[in-house]
């Protein structure tokens, strides 16, 4: 692991341990084995450290994102993206909280994910199985996921965030997705 790596991986760890205050220029040199003009090399200070673990975390997501494999199904497709966010986010909320506050301030950063669910509801169109048309549905589902992501940003356990995830999801399938014929 490279020395970059090793102090991205504490911070990592020091932001889901014990939250973005704790994550110290300190605190993370010392739980990753490095001296403080070491991390200044790389990160320059504090803020770029966290915009790093930021940028690393979205990299990580759309890695996810991307390996995704298409099926013959697009509603299972669109589920599986739908739950595999949500999964991300529930695994690593103070850093999606991070990403959230991140894509908000620069909302093209979430432009590919956008076009990857919106290709999937392009898919269901496709397959005549849309009752409505792919801009409505895809705008919705993300306004839908933003929602969601509020949850987040209040704090809401994790389980009631999944509850009304499921509930959420199960909605927007009834109103914009046939039945399989």
């Amino acid at each position: 692991m490279s020395t970059e790596d090793q102090i991205l991986s504490a911070a990592a760890e020091i932001l889901e341990q014990q939250g973005p205050e704790a994550v110290t220029t300190r605190a993370v040199c010392q739980a990753a084995g490095v001296t403080a003009p070491t991390l200044y090399h790389h990160f320059g200070d504090k803020r770029g450290l966290l915009r790093a673990v930021v940028m690393r975390g979205v990299e990580t997501f759309m890695a996810q994102k991307r390996t995704n494999r298409q099926t013959a199904d697009a509603l299972a497709d669109l589920k599986r993206g739908w739950n595999g966010w949500i999964a991300f986010a529930l695994e690593r909320p103070k850093l999606f909280r991070m990403m959230i506050d991140h894509t908000r301030s620069d909302p093209g950063a979430s432009r590919e994910a956008f076009g990857l669910m919106r290709t999937v509801v392009e898919r269901l169109e496709a397959r005549g199985r849309l009752t409505t048309d792919v801009d409505t549905a895809a705008r919705t589902i993300w306004a839908a996921s933003n929602g969601i992501q509020s949850l987040f940003l209040q704090d809401v356990p994790a389980a009631e965030i999944k509850r009304s995830s499921d509930i959420l999801l199960d909605a927007l399938v009834a109103r914009f997705v046939k039945t399989d014929r």
